[in-house]
């Protein structure tokens, strides 16, 4: 019993630094060349998963200072099996299948120590769920919404058709989702927040953010979300959409990307204080592929239609979120 619930502790803290590395409370910091000589482990450490589990934590946040006073929370967070949004899922959750290889493995590059999480699969699908989520910022605490994320998919081929990958529903596509190379994600550190590269084939059926008030009448949807490589078909027509290979987050060899003589560049995730306010920066350099089979806002823009990012290499992508 006590491994049994080892492993589902590991594997979820993996799964959490995978997609909300932006959120985890701790500051990355370089280990010594003492450290270093310390792990014994050339090739690193596999990890083979395969359990039911699920994460709930009452809330999960990432701050400016130890006291805690300035940062951005996510309360009420689940990550689970639940594939709509009117379940409570937080009350009761439903397990998810963990059915993974990983590897990991710590090794410096210019100086840096980085983190290197290969092979973690998402078969079945997944969910994401934190209702209230707020920017703290001393006494004046900001609301900015409820977020449900549905049918969360990485590295694996998704079946259409008439017998379609259960929680894989994209309006207007019964098409195959093509399996990508290994997902990879390496992490590293610096003054204030965080680096990261990341490689992965990603779906997600839905996203939603409803902003305050906190009710379906006030949201902004994103339907059939596929990140790869590159696409085949007609843009326009998202039943001909055919996705393979993998995205990249970060440029981790410019060079491939032509962008000769650059150096890399990694997608970065900072959180500080600028004239008394709180704010949360990410850079996010990408090459790949990103097509949305449908989109809304609200009720009065319900089904606006497909949009398509193709081949796009982007440097430089910064995103600030203040406390509003």
């Amino acid at each position: 019993m006590l491994k049994h619930n080892f492993i589902k502790i590991i594997a979820f803290i993996l799964i959490s630094s995978f997609f909300f590395s932006s959120s985890v409370c701790a500051k990355m910091q370089a280990m010594s060349d003492d450290d270093l000589i310390r792990i014994n482990a050339e090739t690193g450490i596999t990890i083979a998963l395969n359990t039911d589990a699920y994460l709930k934590a009452t809330s999960v946040g990432l701050f400016t200072t130890t006291a805690e006073t300035s940062g951005i929370v996510l309360p009420n967070l689940v990550i689970d099996g639940t594939i709509n949004t009117t379940a409570d899922n937080y009350t009761d959750p439903s397990p998810v299948n963990i059915n993974s290889t990983i590897v990991l493995d710590i090794g410096t590059l210019s100086g840096k120590t980085w983190v290197n999480i290969s092979g973690l699969n998402i078969y079945n699908a997944m969910g994401l769920t934190s209702k209230g989520i707020y920017i703290e910022d001393g006494a004046n605490d900001r609301i900015l919404g409820d977020l449900y994320i549905r049918g969360i998919f990485m590295g694996r081929t998704l079946t259409g058709g008439a017998s379609p990958t259960p929680g894989y529903s994209p309006p207007g596509n019964t098409n195959d989702f093509t399996m990508g190379d290994t997902p990879f994600i390496r992490l590293g550190g610096h003054t204030g927040g965080i680096d990261l590269y990341a490689s992965m084939n990603l779906y997600v059926n839905t996203l939603e953010y409803r902003y305050k008030p906190a009710n379906s009448s006030n949201e902004f949807r994103l339907s059939g979300i596929y990140a790869c490589n590159s696409f085949s078909g007609t843009v326009q027509t998202p039943s001909t959409w055919v996705g393979s290979g993998n995205l990249s987050i970060g440029l981790y060899n410019p060079s491939l990307y032509n962008v000769p003589g650059e150096t890399d560049y990694p997608a970065t995730i900072d959180v500080g204080t600028l004239s008394g306010k709180t704010y949360l920066s990410l850079n996010l350099p990408l090459s790949g592929s990103i097509r949305i089979n449908d989109f809304q806002i609200d009720d009065l823009f319900n089904g606006i239609g497909p949009v398509a990012v193709d081949g796009a290499v982007v440097k430089m992508a910064i995103v600030t979120l203040y406390s509003l």
